[in-house]
């Protein structure tokens, strides 16, 4: 196969691909940066990669795995830039890939949500959200801290964020807050609040969002006094954990650094 690269797809020979898959969202800059990403992951694996959406953005993941299965490809591997085992990951992304009729065609593989992982990928995880912080501004005197999150519905996927919050303060000994964007959930505001009860004076937020959109703006708004790190993105420890996702033990799709 050629090699080419645009940005929302690399491809190279072989006959195995990824498909990073995406929310999706009307902000063109989270596009923008999963273009990024798809090339970061490539760089690292010498595979091809393509993006797909569940909304709001193409290609759909539907139409994408049908032109995998058109390019001659007889293995996917789909990793979801989902934080948790929400909804999203149990019940639209089982229906897109049984709606796309490439199962019977090619091997199609679902890497977990990115907070399922084991120690060394959690590490990942927390040193990506440190890093970020330590570039918004926020060092050895941030005595506390905000762990920002889109939200669930689903309990499993808020005990997800809960527990990255603990393993988060446990990592850096000071305490830590989640907070959900989501309507009916502690808001970052309330979050800072618990905080300030608890007699923190100095502290910062920690973005758990792949890429900047409606979502993460909220925050950065509800949040003018204090340093907010800006979404994942491409840093170099997030990419590595999405290199993981790429190569750890496949399911079948069913229907740090101190601040």
């Amino acid at each position: 196969m050629p090699t080419s690269g645009t940005s929302s797809a690399v491809t190279t020979s072989g006959s195995a691909a990824v498909l990073l898959l995406s929310h999706g969202s009307r902000d063109p800059r989270a596009a923008f940066v999963v273009g990024e990403l798809v090339r970061a992951v490539a760089a690292s694996t010498g595979r091809t990669v393509r993006a797909a959406y569940l909304d709001f953005a193409e290609p759909s993941a539907t139409v994408a795995l049908r032109q995998l299965a058109a390019d001659g490809f007889t293995s996917v591997r789909v990793v979801p830039l989902l934080f948790t085992p929400g909804y999203h990951l149990t019940h639209d992304v089982p229906l897109v890939l049984a709606a796309s009729g490439v199962t019977k065609r090619m091997e199609v593989s679902v890497a977990p949500s990115l907070l399922a992982g084991g120690a060394g990928q959690r590490e990942l995880l927390l040193m990506a959200l440190v890093g970020r912080l330590i570039q918004a501004g926020s060092d050895g005197d941030v005595d506390g801290l905000v762990l920002a999150s889109a939200g669930s519905s689903s309990p499993k996927a808020r005990l997800s964020i809960e527990g990255l919050a603990r393993d988060l303060e446990r990592s850096h000994g000071i305490p830590v807050e989640p907070a959900f964007v989501s309507p009916g959930r502690r808001s970052p505001t309330q979050a800072l609040e618990a905080l300030s009860e608890r007699g923190i004076q100095r502290p910062a937020v920690a973005s758990l969002f792949v890429a900047p959109g409606r979502l993460s703006d909220s925050v950065v708004a509800a949040c003018p006094d204090v340093p907010v790190a800006d979404p994942l993105g491409v840093s170099p420890a997030f990419v590595e954990l999405l290199v993981t996702q790429t190569r750890a033990r496949s399911r079948t799709p069913s229907g740090a650094s101190r601040l």
